[in-house]
């Protein structure tokens, strides 16, 4: 099985290829440029570079949320078009994908990725060194609840993500069985998408079945509401 993985979902912008249990190449760069402009790029010199095409790609897995909203639908909108023609993909936890770039460390994964001032998208997950289990499904909560279920988690915590330098200086700094993950294996890549998805290959399904999953309520969301009409205000 061939596998194209892509995660456009924080600061980094990545791909991956994978065949037959073999990473053939992964392009990730923390860039401040708009994702839109790097991403597919990125994939067709990927795919130049280990001699495929797209039509060669069984599966294309995509980290779906949480996220930046902008980099979530970037990320998803492509490859739904990569898949127009009839391929298959899959949407994975960004969670899910960051707790799988340290999947060979025994022990429980907090994923935390920056939502808010002290809020954070948070997931855990158990791993044994070579499959990961839900411990906490993906959800927005503040920093007393990562306090909290650390307190209820029995041998070592591995934190992983964007916010897990912070919460272990606030929250953890003397507490040597609570660490942070490699630095390299910090932030989102593609390999980790790839890895997430593996165990989630019965759940593919067509672009139309590819949905974001933001947790949070977007602005759009949020004008909805305040607003409901829509009608703007009208001159005299």
């Amino acid at each position: 099985m061939i596998i194209l993985g892509i995660d456009t979902s924080g600061k980094t912008a990545s791909c991956a290829v994978y065949r037959d249990g073999i990473v053939l190449g992964q392009t990730t760069v923390y860039t401040k440029l708009t994702h839109s402009q790097v991403i597919l790029p990125f994939v067709e010199r990927l795919l130049s570079d280990t001699e495929l095409t797209i039509g060669d790609i069984d599966l294309i897995a995509v980290s779906n949320g949480p996220g930046s909203y902008t980099g979530l639908r970037i990320g998803v909108a492509l490859v739904k078009g990569l898949c127009a023609v009839g391929g298959s993909c899959v949407g994975i936890s960004t969670l899910e994908a960051l707790a799988a770039n340290s999947l060979a460390a025994k022990g429980t994964i907090f994923s935390l990725m920056k939502a808010r001032p002290e809020v954070v998208y948070f997931g855990a997950y158990s791993s044994d060194g070579g499959k990961l289990t839900v411990v906490k499904p993906d959800d927005v909560t503040g920093y007393e609840a990562v306090k909290a279920l650390a307190e209820e988690t029995a041998g070592d915590i591995i934190l992983t993500g964007d916010a897990a330098e912070e919460i272990k200086q606030k929250l953890f700094a003397e507490e040597d069985r609570v660490r942070l993950a490699p630095v390299q294996n910090r932030l989102q890549q593609a390999t980790g998408v790839i890895s997430a998805a593996l165990s989630h290959l019965d759940e593919a399904g067509t672009a139309e079945d590819l949905r974001v999953r933001y947790l949070q309520v977007t602005k759009a969301e949020k004008d909805l509401k305040d607003n409901p009409s829509g009608a703007s205000r009208q001159l005299p």
